[in-house]
């Protein structure tokens, strides 16, 4: 009985925080300023591109998942040396804190799970992992701030941290320490705008 009674107070709280949530779609799209870590690697310049769903549980809190298209990696350092590429399709969840009611300065804060479009699971499965350089999924965080306008239109500023070895087979191929891990990082700038449903 109490397990009935407890579930019934979730559901109907639930309910109440969503159907009084605002929700509107949106894109988001940017330039990337990506570079892997411990690598001998320089900055590689890229762009970022995708769709969100915005949930405004409240005048200070927004959730928003997000898929978003991401081009990182990083450039050679020497002339003959060979760049690296990485496409991702990122699936993350911003959390946005708007610093009071009618401003739209706002904190952003999220993980996200981004998956590798060239080297994934499906090859690793298909070739029996001998051709993966880069690991097929990464896992990170974001913070960053923004600032929305009451039209819609919103700049944003982020800072985005891997945290899986991005070396696959431990090749070391890209240079730097073996024994320390190549994790993205990627600073990003952008716009995104929320579309009136």
């Amino acid at each position: 009985m109490k397990k009935l009674l407890l579930t019934s107070i979730l559901l109907t709280i639930s309910y109440t925080m969503f159907a009084q949530s605002k929700s509107q779609l949106g894109v988001r799209m940017g330039l990337n300023n990506a570079k892997v870590l411990n690598s001998g690697l320089d900055n590689k310049s890229g762009l970022y591109t995708g769709l969100f769903l915005a949930v405004r549980f409240t005048d200070s809190y927004t959730m928003q998942p997000e898929i978003i298209y991401s081009n990182q990696g990083g450039n050679a350092s020497y002339r003959n040396g060979e760049d690296l590429n990485i496409n991702y399709v990122s699936i993350a969840l911003a959390n946005k804190f708007f610093v009071s009611k009618n401003q739209g300065f706002h904190f952003i804060l999220g993980p996200s799970l981004d998956i590798n479009f060239d080297d994934n699971f499906i090859n690793l499965i298909n070739d029996n992992g001998d051709n993966l350089e880069i690991t097929p999924i990464d896992l990170a965080v974001f913070g960053g701030i923004g600032y929305e306008f009451d039209f819609g239109l919103a700049l944003e500023l982020r800072y985005k941290q891997g945290l899986i070895d991005l070396d696959f087979n431990d090749s070391g191929e890209y240079g730097g320490n073996a024994e320390e891990n190549q994790l993205n990082r990627v600073f990003q700038i952008g716009l995104a705008y929320k579309f009136n449903m």
